[in-house]
């Protein structure tokens, strides 16, 4: 069953995404980004990664300032936390985890939250190339109209685009 579910969330995503980042669809309620890349990583080191934030994530786009205070375990109902000296924040919720292959996150970044935008951020992990990997990133963001969310989809795009690209390339 797991693999069957694989399978139809990567069928899914590859068929919203094109070649590199795109704003899929967006309007006063909401939108929706795909964007799909390849990684020298094998799927399990990309996988691995992908459960250290800290690792790859742009301290630019943390509350703290430093991409370190960032972390996540690796089961339903875990925190993308970060913690420092004198604060704390969740930034998403791990809703799905298939080991080496997908990790589904409830996560209104940034200026999603006061929103109170409802965001489902998906990331599938393909084999590729050359003992490499593809991931297909899909973040689904919905919100009552009039919150502004289309304005938002190409500064959230652009946020999210610089995330995935940091993650497969493993280097921060």
């Amino acid at each position: 069953m797991i693999k069957a579910l694989c399978a139809a969330c990567l069928g899914a995503a590859a068929a919203l995404s094109i070649a590199s980042a795109e704003v899929v669809s967006s309007s006063d309620s909401g939108f929706q980004l795909s964007h799909s890349t390849t990684s020298d990583l094998t799927p399990d080191a990309l996988f691995e990664r992908m459960l250290k934030p800290a690792t790859w994530w742009d301290g630019a786009h943390t509350f703290s300032g430093d991409a370190s205070n960032l972390s996540m375990k690796a089961e339903a109902g875990a925190y993308w936390r970060e913690d420092w000296d004198g604060g704390s924040v969740i930034h998403g919720q791990v809703m799905q985890v298939i080991d080496g292959q997908a990790l589904m996150l409830s996560a209104p970044f940034g200026p999603l939250a006061p929103a109170g935008a409802t965001c489902v951020w998906t990331m599938i992990i393909a084999e590729g190339e050359d003992g490499g990997s593809k991931l297909i990133s899909t973040h689904t963001v919905s919100g009552l109209p009039g919150t502004g969310l289309a304005e938002l989809a190409g500064a959230v795009d652009s946020v999210m685009v610089a995330g995935v690209e940091r993650l497969v390339s493993g280097a921060y």
